[in-house]
């Protein structure tokens, strides 16, 4: 279960895809999945700023390129950003900016409020799922080789880099819920979906146990957003 101590359950916003194309998924707190978006290319990352708007990257090709799209609570979707390389994992900060991994430069890049770009972290090995924890660490996932692994990476807020966890096949997509658990979309051992995508959840305390397994053939997991906390509503008065 996804609850959260004093507020309302958060649901669980998952990319992935089908036969029918791309699509973001939802998931309420006691496991019901529906669909929130459909007729995407290849959506990645996700994120929710501090009003509720969650952000898709949709990684794409050609003439039309990569986008960045913004979704409104009541489904209105815009283009936040477009023109980009290979933008996946997304993620905000506590003060406002949007971090987006680039797979194939192997970057981080820094979205300001105001707009302008700047560069994070560069030299990481296909950079994938992005979440910042309620310290302002960044947790930054790898795709790995056979030799080196995949690996997810800790940024502390003064820059310094540390192993979180290693031996996943192929870590995507990372979120963190209210409760501080670290939910990580390992997309399966192949790469295909073959073996099945898993959801993994990581306890405060470092333990692992597994929130979703076997996915279909057909349909993949690749990254994670925990739809913001709620306040719960006011007792009724009588």
């Amino acid at each position: 279960m996804l609850i959260c101590s004093s507020t309302l359950a958060q649901n669980l916003y998952v990319s992935g895809g089908d036969a029918g194309g791309g699509k973001v998924f939802k998931f309420t707190w006691d496991g019901l999945q529906s669909t929130f978006a459909s007729g995407l290319r290849q959506p990645q990352g996700l994120a929710f700023d501090s009003a509720g708007n969650l952000f898709v990257a949709d990684y794409g090709s050609g003439v039309i390129g990569s986008i960045i799209y913004k979704c409104k609570p009541d489904g209105l979707r815009t283009i936040f950003a477009s023109g980009l390389d290979s933008p996946v994992g997304l993620a905000f900060d506590s003060a406002g900016n949007l971090f987006v991994a680039d797979y194939d430069s192997g970057s981080i890049f820094e979205f300001k409020p105001n707009g302008v770009r700047g560069t994070f972290a560069s030299g990481l090995r296909q950079p994938q799922g992005l979440a910042f924890d309620s310290a302002g660490n960044l947790f930054v996932s790898t795709y790995g080789s056979s030799v080196i692994g995949s690996i997810i990476y800790k940024y502390k807020p003064d820059g310094v880099r540390t192993i979180f966890a290693s031996g996943l096949d192929s870590p995507v997509g990372l979120a963190f819920d209210g409760a501080g658990n670290l939910f990580v979309a390992d997309y399966g051992s192949d790469g295909s979906g073959v073996i099945g995508s898993m959801i993994y959840k990581f306890k405060p305390t470092g333990v692992r146990s597994t929130f979703v397994s076997g996915m279909a053939l057909n349909d993949s997991f690749s990254f994670l957003a925990f739809e913001p906390a709620r306040p719960a509503p006011p007792p009724l008065r009588r």
